[in-house]
């Protein structure tokens, strides 16, 4: 029995996983770009948050300063006073955003280089469909994600446990202290918990992302009768390119046998090989080969040659080396320079003969 349609055992060829890749389908793990920017966020909290809260503080301070210096409120006091709270809070948060933004390109860009894909934006129906959205909800796929993420939920808050538990004492005191010490406390306290979960977050993208690329490998797996038909696809169908092969010969053989009567001679074999050869001495360093075959196209070579008066000189050795050695268009190596300097001296030497037959015969005819 023959192998199913369906049973694609055989690993993507490059042609089809450039061709996902062109429409958008990549090997990706959205958890490597959230553990990157959940770490990054953190470590731009810790070592920039003191910054961030100085000028958030100025910010306040030189507006409650201004307060009680305005006499009214005016549309004009209030404008001005929220301009200076925006521009406090976006020298507080563009560097944040930048950076993040910066991470998350890094971070997409790592896993699956630059990919420039409009079909993923090109609108479809399947898309807004309810009952499409419905079967991936409760597919296999969907179920595995809904495991996957209660799972994570779970560790994070075992994490976020065990690193906090030896604080519980000190976070029910602080609900007394000032303010400031809580956020201190507070935040070291954040700090060693974001740093816990931010590390089961990298180990987590990891193996995500490693399941991802096989889940996205076996997707574009194909059958033996996929990779033939890709292969006909692109290298042609085979009957189709010696259709073409056996037009080409017929193109060539007909170009051969259209320079045949330009040869000096015909050397044959004299009934299986024919070889056409042409010298011309002002021209040529060497005889050139204008057509040679064998059986059917060394009958035709001889039949043009007796049909254009060209010599046929029978030499067997001669014409089985030059035939076996030289191509069509290309001169006689060297080492058949003296027999066939022989065999063109014979041929022009009949040719001569030929001429001043010929003359005599013009010469004795009556006028």
């Amino acid at each position: 029995m023959g192998e199913g349609a369906g049973d694609k055992s055989e690993e993507p060829t490059p042609h089809r996983l450039r061709e996902a890749r062109e429409k958008g389908q990549v090997a990706k793990s959205k958890e490597v770009t959230t553990a990157v920017l959940l770490l990054l966020s953190y470590f731009l909290f810790r070592y920039l948050g003191e910054y961030m809260w100085r000028n958030l503080a100025e910010m306040a301070y030189a507006i409650f300063q201004l307060v009680p210096e305005a006499r009214n409120f005016s549309l004009g006091f209030v404008a001005y006073l929220l301009i200076l709270g925006l521009r406090a809070m976006a020298l507080v948060l563009l560097p944040i955003f930048g950076v993040t933004f910066l991470a998350a390109l890094i971070a997409e860009a790592a896993q699956t280089g630059l990919v420039m894909a409009l079909d993923p934006l090109t609108p479809k129906l399947e898309r807004i469909n309810p009952l499409e959205g419905l079967k991936r909800m409760f597919s296999l796929q969907g179920f595995v994600e809904l495991i996957k993420s209660i799972l994570k939920i779970i560790i994070v808050f075992y994490i976020a446990w065990f690193a906090a538990k030896d604080d519980l004492p000190f976070i029910i005191v602080l609900i007394e202290s000032h303010p400031w010490q809580a956020l201190v406390l507070g935040g070291d306290i954040a700090y060693r918990i974001a740093m816990r979960v931010g590390m089961f977050y990298i180990v987590i993208a990891i193996l995500d992302y490693l399941y991802r690329r096989w889940e996205y490998m076996r997707n574009l797996k194909m059958s033996r009768q996929e990779v033939k038909e890709e292969y006909k696809r692109l290298e042609g169908d085979p009957m189709v390119k010696q259709r073409m092969r056996d037009l080409q010969r017929a193109v060539a053989q007909q170009r051969m046998m259209s320079s045949v009567p330009q040869a000096d001679v015909v050397v044959t074999n004299p009934t299986h090989l024919a070889v056409a050869l042409k010298y011309e001495q002002l021209k040529m360093k060497a005889p050139v080969v204008l057509a040679k075959g064998e059986r059917k196209q060394a009958e035709e070579i001889k039949r043009l040659a007796e049909k254009w008066e060209i010599t046929i000189v029978q030499n067997e050795t001669l014409a089985r080396s030059i035939y076996r050695t030289t191509k069509v268009g290309q001169e006689i190596p060297a080492e058949f320079y003296q027999a066939v300097a022989e065999v063109l001296a014979y041929v022009f030497k009949i040719r001569k003969d030929r001429a001043e037959r010929r003359k005599a015969s013009l010469a004795l005819a009556p006028r």
